[in-house]
């Protein structure tokens, strides 16, 4: 065996081949609960990584500019890392005998599609049994990363529904299409930087300014810049393609305006988010 071997030889199957297994395999098995029960979940160790690297950096005591600066050199070399530590795994998924289990048990844990769809029939069960409450309690951890706490419980029932497609379209691009597409562009390396890139911005956007920083209520976090226009850069192809999806999909669903959704969302900013809402409107 050698390292110059092509991919496919020593029983390493084709790019496409691993990914419509893993989501295969995870539209059966997939779920928070496959993901909670272990600790080595690779997006746990990277939030706690990049947590560890804020509370370092993103000190009260340094100025705006100066955790701006910080805050950019750890994305960018976070992203780096990625990149390598992805390119060093398909080195070994792609030339060691039946080694590409590894990378099919990284695709499973890092593509997440059965448990969106899980949270939104969930939100679907208390609309139907009648129950706001129930239906906002749903609503609450697919819509986390958009919607605060306090705003969630006083949503009424056309704003739940309103909600819940915005979330859903989100997250159909974030969680799902864009692992997809990047794995498809570059392999693992594109996985684990499209992986990295959405979990520090993640992980920015939920750590607050220091305490002793003046006005830090209503400022953003400058030390989460570098990681939010790295994301923001990282996700652009990827929401595009599933507006594209989403809005092809909802013209074959009766009362669903597919092709006017997407008139109406393409040139918009997170057009994934809005295109499910325009097409049932």
């Amino acid at each position: 065996m050698t390292w110059t071997a092509a991919p496919g030889a020593w029983g390493s199957p084709a790019l496409l081949f691993l990914l419509l297994l893993a989501l295969g395999v995870e539209a059966y098995l997939g779920g928070r609960r496959l993901r909670a029960g272990w600790r080595g979940n690779p997006r746990r160790i990277a939030a706690n990584l990049c947590l560890d690297l804020a509370r370092r950096l993103n000190r009260a005591d340094r100025s705006a500019a100066s955790r701006r600066r910080r805050g950019v050199a750890v994305a960018g070399a976070l992203a780096l890392g990625a990149m390598a530590a992805g390119w060093l795994a398909a080195l070994v998924t792609r030339h060691y005998p039946f080694a590409w289990t590894l990378e099919l048990f990284l695709l499973i844990f890092l593509i997440d599609q059965r448990a969106t769809w899980r949270l939104g029939e969930t939100v679907q069960e208390g609309l139907a049994s009648g129950s706001l409450v129930r239906a906002r309690e749903a609503l609450r951890p697919l819509a986390v990363e958009a919607i605060p706490a306090a705003q969630n419980d006083a949503l009424g029932r056309e704003a739940v529904v309103t909600a819940t497609l915005a979330a859903l379209g989100r997250r159909f691009a974030s969680r799902l299409m864009a692992p997809v597409v990047w794995y498809v562009v570059l392999g693992l390396p594109g996985l684990f930087l499209q992986q990295i890139s959405y979990i520090m911005a993640t992980v920015s956007d939920a750590q607050p300014l220091p305490a002793a920083s003046p006005g830090a209520a209503d400022t953003p976090n400058p030390y989460g810049d570098g990681a939010r226009s790295l994301a923001r850069a990282v996700a652009l192809l990827p929401d595009l393609v599933a507006a594209l999806l989403l809005g092809l999909g909802a013209a074959f669903v009766p009362g669903g305006r597919g092709a006017a959704a997407l008139g109406e969302t393409w040139l918009k900013g997170d057009p994934a988010a809005k295109i499910l809402g325009a097409a049932f409107a």
